[in-house]
């Protein structure tokens, strides 16, 4: 099993998570099994959204860690059968090491919802992939 973090960069900050999950930015993937951490530029997988899930899915991938997420990307990630986990903070390596002992909360609609003043929540008036 594989988890993957949105992070900030590929340097300096690639300890820190990203606020999303994003065709644009940057991934940490961390492989439980061999218990190594790999970085990669999210468009390396996938030049979109919509291809990025089978390939994480490909690579084994089943744990996403976000710190915010919209109600439709969490919808798309959960019915494309990716659990989502809320980060606490900002640290990669804590939240690796919180998800590997259980202790990270599903991320759930509920709170995907608060994420919402910025757009309205109309999916008609969203730019993102999923609408």
């Amino acid at each position: 099993m594989k988890i993957a973090v949105p992070v900030m960069d590929l340097n300096h900050n690639r300890f820190q998570i990203a606020n999303s999950l994003s065709v644009l930015g940057y991934l940490c993937i961390f492989d439980m099994v061999k218990n190594e951490l790999r970085w990669k530029q999210t468009i390396e997988y996938a030049p979109s959204m919509g291809e990025l899930l089978p390939e994480l899915k490909k690579q084994d991938v089943s744990v996403i860690i976000v710190k915010d997420i919209l109600p439709m990307a969490l919808q798309v990630l959960t019915h494309k059968g990716f659990q989502v986990f809320k980060a606490i903070g900002d640290n990669l390596e804590a939240n690796i090491s919180y998800s590997v002992k259980g202790a990270l909360e599903v991320y759930d609609y509920e709170q995907a919802l608060q994420n919402t003043k910025g757009c309205g929540s109309k999916c008609d008036s969203c730019s993102t992939v999923c609408n």
